[in-house]
């Protein structure tokens, strides 16, 4: 979903993502492309990932989680779960993103990604990054220059790759702030 920093104020945009709520609630999976590339260098804009609906309990670190809050979703990786139970449900961040978001609570988590979808391909998503993963990451994390040049390279490689949807939702402008 793309998001911006006045996306809470936007009511189209918490209208789509309160739907997307309901979908997910309702039938217990949902698939959007991303747009956004907050989890760069593991999900890139134009991948579909796609979320199972779970609770609480099935949350472990390294898992990544869709979170909804202030009308917009966000998709970030668990990084830590408190160890007593209580309102706080865990503690997410974006592989690209310097810090952590605030707590999720337990009414925020809305699902896990199961599996995302790129070029046709089913891929599931590791707990934790590759060496080269978070060697990018480490890059992308200090430059925003850097991540928006690593999202045109990308676009530009598979742009001239025949197999790469032509339809592909260009990437967002600003990340997900949790």
């Amino acid at each position: 979903m793309r998001q911006s920093p006045s996306a809470a104020a936007d009511p189209a945009a918490a209208l789509k993502c309160g739907l997307a709520v309901e979908v997910l609630r309702s039938f217990g999976e949902l698939r959007f492309v991303e747009a956004g590339w907050s989890m760069l260098p593991t999900v890139w804009p134009g991948d579909t990932l796609v979320f199972e609906r779970i609770g609480q309990d099935q949350v472990h670190v390294g898992d990544v989680v869709l979170v909804g809050r202030d009308g917009r979703l966000c998709t970030h990786r668990v990084i830590s779960k408190p160890e007593a139970s209580g309102p706080t449900c865990c503690i997410t961040q974006g592989d690209a993103m310097p810090a952590p978001d605030r707590p999720v609570m337990e009414n925020e988590l809305l699902g896990r990604v199961a599996y995302l979808i790129r070029a046709g391909k089913l891929i599931a998503l590791p707990p934790e990054l590759s060496t080269v993963q978070s060697l990018l990451a480490q890059v992308v994390r200090r430059s925003f220059p850097a991540a928006r040049a690593l999202v045109f390279l990308r676009r530009m490689i598979h742009a001239s790759d025949k197999s790469a949807p032509e339809s592909a939702p260009r990437e967002s402008v600003f990340p997900c702030q949790g």
